[in-house]
């Protein structure tokens, strides 16, 4: 995911804590399974969701990164992004899965980082940035982009294994289906109050074209009654 340092990245905007604690559990389970058959260097993941802002659409950070050392999140929750923003952003467009393609070697994913990294003018070393990129969207029940699970390390290949993302969706739905269910019968003190959609504010694109791209056989979770993400304490 390209980083870009603007207005709305160094002013954060509030996530309810009710929003963090309910997806903070979730990426720690997909932490433990990616880390039960292989412990890739790098590995972290976060969840993004989408928001309206005075009548615009974003994507927002909803919590920090898990990591093996722990959740990663001074400065990272609730920062905002253009919806066309690196791999996450060709998720929400597309309402597809993206990743980062198989290479036979470091050396050659290096030179087409290197030349993508060029083409999108986001500024980082190829020599240095993380190798393998996932991005699932959680898509409401007209088919929105709600939520997008953003992960990457430093492992080669490590998304490209069909089983491993397979496996990785697959909870995902578990966890639509959970929250479907909590829609239709909430905790008596919280409630996922709506958020409106937004015009889509886009950027120049900055996914990694040579070097990302969809998954066209696994499907997306899908929300059945989620239509956006945003669980607040709310009086009994």
């Amino acid at each position: 995911m390209a980083k870009k340092s603007d207005d709305k990245q160094a002013h954060p905007e509030p996530v309810p804590s009710a929003s963090q604690l309910a997806i903070i559990p979730f990426l720690a389970a997909v932490d433990g399974y990616l880390r039960e058959t292989h412990d890739a260097s790098g590995l972290r993941l976060t969840m993004h969701r989408a928001v309206n802002r005075e009548g615009q659409g974003y994507l927002q950070q909803v919590c920090g990164y898990v990591k093996e050392e722990g959740l990663d999140w001074r400065g990272k929750v609730g920062r905002t992004f253009p919806v066309s923003e690196g791999i996450m952003g060709a998720a929400f467009k597309s309402r597809k899965i993206w990743r980062t393609k198989k290479f036979s070697s470091i050396r050659k994913l290096r030179a087409s980082l290197a030349q993508d990294i060029s083409k999108t003018k986001d500024g980082r070393d190829p020599a240095t940035v993380e190798v393998s990129f996932l991005a699932v969207p959680f898509v409401g029940p007209k088919n929105q982009p709600v939520l997008i699970l953003y992960a990457d390390c430093k492992e080669l290949n490590f998304f490209a294994d069909d089983k491993r993302v397979a496996s990785v969706a697959a909870m995902s739905k578990g966890f639509c289906r959970l929250f479907d269910m909590l829609q239709e019968e909430p905790f008596l003190n919280l409630r996922n109050f709506p958020l409106r959609d937004g015009e889509p504010v886009k950027g120049r694109p900055t996914v990694y074209a040579s070097v990302q791209e969809a998954v066209e056989t696994i499907a997306p979770p899908k929300f059945k009654a989620v239509p956006s993400f945003n669980y607040e304490a709310a009086a009994a």
